[in-house]
């Protein structure tokens, strides 16, 4: 922990831009910068669960896992903590009296103290990946059970040198529990150095965040076909392949992971080739439209709901893919990318099920898009089958809060 601690601090100076010139850059706001430094003073809460999510998708399961357990226990309050504005919103949504949002300070070793004393949560439940060693010291000593849930470790954590390997290590000597989405997953943090009769298999929680699927309105008068969460040199590659076919009836809407790209995306795309509509500046979907630029937050899944079939982005290119689980609820044709390897358990038993389609490079999607328009049958058998597969792990959101509980009430 000392050398831990010593290495955070003599990189503070590129923590301090890194937040204040990336919360500039975004548009955070303030209350983004000096809450993750640590600078705003906290309100002391009372008999709260504490939640924490990195990003947007993270959040995501946050909020699945408070309605669950607010619904079995409505006494206890809530606190979720974020890294990012964006996922900050899908909190403030909730309009809810009974949870609070704050930014999660650096794991700077005074900060967390102080952090972690003022909220005096019953439990610190982690979602996925966040391993930081001074909050989970913290939680160890002032006897807060911390656990992660519907854990994971993605290659860029597997793939550090090993002095930082040793520091996730001891840091997941403090953890009271580790509850793994799969069991590749359980030998990734094995390997790493958790605890083994701490650890456990009890599913994948992102399967639960599909539960109530609500009907949307379709926010276009034409149909289309979406490119979902897409990043940086994808979107001009699912253009080329797109405008290849001279779809006349059929529109390409791209929702990009990070609509702030948008200067980005435009500066690659040969905009007196292509016709071209931008959702964030009102423009109109005309019949000549051929590329629809859906840069808007929170509209995701209306766009999912009703689209023909669904590229999923972050798998062109070297990501590991984005959350393609998100389409299967509402019975839609996936694609991803050969680059799938945050979701390899999921993708590998998508496949098998006949639920999920897999290009291996961006100039097969030419021919896959072909098949997808032509055959309504073939676009019915794979998202049926998807949405099949989906509904068939009910039960895994109540195994985790049974887990949850039972650490609560010790």
């Amino acid at each position: 922990m000392i050398k831990y601690n010593l290495l955070l601090y003599l990189i503070s100076p590129y923590l301090l831009f890194s937040v204040i010139f990336g919360g500039i850059r975004k548009k955070s706001g303030f209350k983004f910068i000096l809450q993750r430094l640590g600078l705003l003073p906290i309100k002391r809460l009372s008999n709260t669960i504490w939640l924490h999510a990195a990003s947007i998708g993270e959040t995501k399961l946050a909020i699945v896992l408070y309605k669950k357990l607010k619904s079995l226990d409505s006494s206890y309050n809530f606190l979720i903590t974020t890294n990012t504005e964006s996922s900050s919103r899908l909190v403030k949504e909730l309009n809810d009296k009974k949870v609070e949002h704050l930014f999660l300070p650096i794991d700077w070793f005074l900060t967390m103290k102080r952090f972690c004393s003022a909220i005096n949560p019953k439990i610190c439940i982690i979602i996925e990946t966040e391993i930081w060693p001074n909050l989970l010291r913290q939680c160890k000593q002032n006897n807060i059970p911390s656990i992660i849930v519907n854990a994971r470790l993605s290659k860029k954590t597997t793939d550090k040198p090993g002095f930082i390997k040793d520091v996730y290590r001891n840091a997941l000597q403090s953890l009271t529990m580790i509850l793994c989405k799969s069991d590749l997953e359980k030998e990734k943090y094995l390997e790493l150095g958790a605890i083994e009769n701490k650890i456990e298999v009890t599913g994948n929680l992102k399967f639960a965040e599909y539960e109530d699927i609500p009907d949307t309105e379709n926010l276009i008068n034409r149909k289309y076909v979406l490119a979902a969460s897409t990043h940086n040199d994808e979107e001009i590659k699912i253009i080329r392949e797109w405008l290849k076919l001279r779809e006349r009836k059929l529109l390409l809407v791209i929702v990009p992971r990070h609509p702030e790209r948008l200067g980005e995306i435009l500066s690659q795309i040969p905009l007196s080739a292509v016709k071209v509509s931008i959702r964030s500046r009102n423009e109109k979907v005309k019949d000549n439209t051929q590329v629809y630029i859906a840069d808007t937050y929170g509209e995701l899944n209306q766009w999912i709901q009703h689209s023909e079939f669904i590229f999923m982005g972050g798998s062109l290119i070297d990501h590991g893919g984005q959350n393609f689980l998100e389409a299967a609820p509402y019975g839609k044709t996936v694609i991803v990318g050969p680059f799938m390897y945050n979701f390899i358990s999921e993708t590998e038993e998508f496949l098998k099920k006949n639920a999920l389609l897999m290009i291996k490079e961006a100039p097969m999607l030419k021919s896959v898009f072909e098949k997808l328009i032509r055959s309504r049958n073939k676009r019915e058998l794979f998202g049926n089958n998807a949405k099949k597969l989906i509904e068939s792990k009910k039960s895994i959101l109540g195994d985790y809060c049974k887990h949850i509980q039972s650490l609560v009430n010790e």
